[in-house]
């Protein structure tokens, strides 16, 4: 039996390697771990400071940025745009690619079967 979630790469700017990030429609941004976040949060300005998320691990404290993210596909066309993106060194989770801010802005779907993930623009 497959996993119960969809991890795919991204790529982030000013991070050297993609990273791998759960696919998770419950969040309201992404979220990255903290080695990943203090490279963005580097080269940044924040959006919103003092930013609170609640999560299955507690209430964790940040900040939101825009960034440039490059989902990268086996087939077709890879898509490029901007995210809106909830860093914090104290984040001790997996990363994740959330609802609000990145996937609303595509189109996209899951194959339970095969435990994939389809995307586009249109």
């Amino acid at each position: 039996m497959a996993e119960a979630r969809i991890v795919i790469p991204v790529t982030l700017e000013s991070v050297e390697e993609p990273v791998l990030a759960v696919v998770d429609t419950a969040a309201p941004w992404c979220i990255f771990e903290p080695i990943v976040a203090k490279t963005l949060a580097r080269n940044l300005l924040p959006l919103q400071r003092h930013v609170s998320l609640s999560t299955r691990l507690g209430v964790i404290h940040g900040a939101l940025y825009r960034v440039a993210i490059r989902i990268a596909a086996d087939e077709g066309d890879s898509l490029n745009l901007e995210g809106t993106v909830f860093l914090s060194p104290d984040w001790r989770g997996p990363n994740f690619i959330g609802y609000q801010g990145l996937l609303q802005r595509i189109r996209f779907a899951v194959d339970p079967e095969t435990n994939l993930f389809y995307f586009g623009r249109d």
